[in-house]
């Protein structure tokens, strides 16, 4: 291979690669696992700790969890989801993610709890099942429970959770982004790109940090080395043995008892009456911050150690058995029918068998073939959680409606509209998750997305079946077999032979007159005071239509709609 082809592999390696919070660092920490402190004989693992108030007590001191707003529990949790997350996160885990939150959404659940056991994976996959996280479920009290390993991008989707759970031998952080290529080899990213992605990782690890009452400091050690982190306790003041958690680079010299090689040799001198002491080093220098399920409670990221799935039922109140949305072969088959382009599929060939059965006598294949594609397209969306019952009612009475208009009413009008407007309402309708008790209005990125990939669907499907119609219509009479199918025009009633003084004799071509009776084709028209039978050549005149006479038969006229 050339060395321009090689520089060009090379290149496509780098930019095809996924950008992950990835396998590797699975690696990474559990090297930090044994040592998580950087190699301190002072980072053993936390004590369990008390709540007062606001506080954390621990035998190190008081360490304060902020208060911030979270979606209210009822006493008693009755609807209740599981979504697993036991695999290196990829497009797929989002895809499956956005799929499950739709029922979550439309059976109003109380709790979802993320059960974790992820060595990372992509970057691109985390960002995603974060924002369905903080958008789509931000009226719905969402518990991460790392059961054993939220590592790397587990990790950040963990805390975007209301509250994280930590099994007995857990462990959460090593979340620095970094590049796979595809051959599975961990590529080095340059200090400027590597310092690129995590600024942005940075911002939004802070946000969601704020927006759940955690310690920045600690999630942003969790991805970037380039942080000490420290745990300092204050020695006097008004809250004395208060905890805090800092990057030590904006403490040097102003923390009493570092132990030597935990600052830097040029620091200033400590001063005597230094207000606030160390305790031990969570992270060191070079290394990720990786906590244990006993520091996650200490240092308030997790709120309390469970041995299993039972027993957090009980903390959480759940009286009836949570539904695990597990990733199994109908799932993914519902997944499929309800994806754009089977949607296209299902109305195109619908609409045309359900217009192939309206012109052809009888009721046949046509019309076997259109009530299976509706069923499938409006079933699997009700499986899904897309399709409501009323959508579905009125979507059936959409379809009354038209038919009705075809076969009982003349011409075509309010009925025929009513008809088109409620089938249409409906088809948008179940391309969104909503309640049902709430209309279907987009509010969410998720609800956005299924609207547009919906509403696309929709024109598509209608713009492919009306010109597969049109197609049919011209050319089916003319194919020999299948003429012999479509309904034969609609043949005048015989009348007998007008006689010589009947009125119809003196109706002379080019007179003009009114329907009064529908010509469909066959019908009456008044020509002055005279009611007469007639034909209407061509279209079907509707009562009150203006006519002209094209020519006397004798016994009928033939009329066409004056213009």
């Amino acid at each position: 291979m050339s060395r321009a082809g090689k520089r060009s592999g090379r290149r496509s390696a780098r930019i095809g690669a996924i950008l992950a919070l990835g396998l590797a660092l699975a690696v990474l920490a559990r090297g930090q696992s044994a040592a998580p402190s950087g190699g301190s004989p002072q980072t053993a693992a936390a004590p369990a700790v008390d709540v007062e108030g606001d506080w954390l007590i621990t035998p190190d001191g008081r360490l304060r969890r902020p208060e911030v707003a979270k979606p209210a529990l009822p006493k008693e949790v009755t609807r209740a989801f599981i979504i697993p997350i036991k695999q290196a996160i990829t497009g797929a885990t989002l895809d499956a993610i956005r799929r499950k939150i739709i029922p979550i959404k439309t059976r109003k659940a109380q709790i979802v709890i993320f059960d974790m056991d992820t060595p990372g994976g992509s970057g691109g996959a985390m960002a995603g099942i974060v924002r369905l996280i903080m958008q789509d479920l931000k009226d719905i009290y969402t518990v991460a429970y790392v059961n054993p390993d939220a590592l790397s991008a587990g990790a950040i989707i963990s805390v975007a959770c209301d509250e994280i759970v930590m099994a007995p031998a857990a462990r959460i952080g090593a979340a620095m982004p970094i590049l796979i290529a595809p051959t599975g080899q961990i590529v080095e990213l340059p200090e400027k790109v590597r310092g690129k992605f995590e600024s942005a990782d940075l911002a939004g690890a802070r946000a969601m940090a704020d927006r759940n009452g955690y310690d920045n400091d600690l999630i942003e050690g969790m991805i970037t080395i380039d942080r000490v982190i420290w745990l300092i306790r204050r020695r006097g003041g008004q809250e004395p043995r208060e905890l805090q958690i800092v990057d030590a680079a904006d403490w040097y010299g102003r923390v009493a008892d570092v132990p030597p090689g935990r600052q830097p040799v040029t620091q200033r001198a400590v001063p005597t009456d230094a207000q606030w002491e160390y305790v031990r080093t969570i992270a060191g220098p070079n290394k990720l911050v990786t906590l244990t399920a006993n520091e996650a409670v200490a240092y308030g990221l997790a709120t309390r150690v469970v041995d299993s799935m039972e027993q957090l039922r009980q903390a959480f109140n759940i009286t009836a058995a949570p539904e695990a949305l597990t990733d199994t072969w109908s799932e993914r088959m519902v997944g499929f029918l309800t994806s754009p382009a089977v949607m296209v599929v299902l109305l195109f060939v619908g609409i045309l068998a359900l217009y192939l059965e309206i012109i052809t006598p009888g009721f046949g294949v046509p019309g076997t073939i259109a009530i299976i594609c509706f069923a499938i397209l409006f079933g699997s969306r009700y499986l899904a959680g897309l399709a409501q019952v009323w959508e579905i009612a009125l979507f059936v009475l959409g379809v009354g409606l038209l038919l009705v208009e075809i076969f009982v009413t003349p011409g075509f009008g309010v009925m025929g509209i009513a008809g088109i407007l409620c089938c249409l309402a409906a088809l948008l309708a179940i391309a969104m998750a909503n309640p049902p008790d709430k209309l279907p209005l987009p509010d969410t990125e998720l609800d956005w997305s299924l609207l547009t990939h919906g509403a696309m669907a929709l024109v598509a499907g209608v713009t492919l079946a009306v010109v597969g119609a049109a197609i049919l219509a011209r050319y089916l009479p003319r194919v020999p077999v299948a003429s012999r199918l479509v309904l034969a025009p609609p043949q005048a009633a015989a009348v007998p032979p007008a006689t010589e003084d009947a009125n119809i004799l003196d109706i002379r071509p080019g007179q003009t007159g009114e329907v009064v009776q529908i010509c469909r084709p066959v019908g009456k028209v008044r020509i002055g005071e005279r009611l007469m039978d007639a034909i209407a050549d061509g279209a079907f005149l509707n009562a009150g239509t203006r006519v002209v006479v094209l020519r006397n038969e004798g016994n009928r006229l033939v009329v066409e709609e004056k213009t």
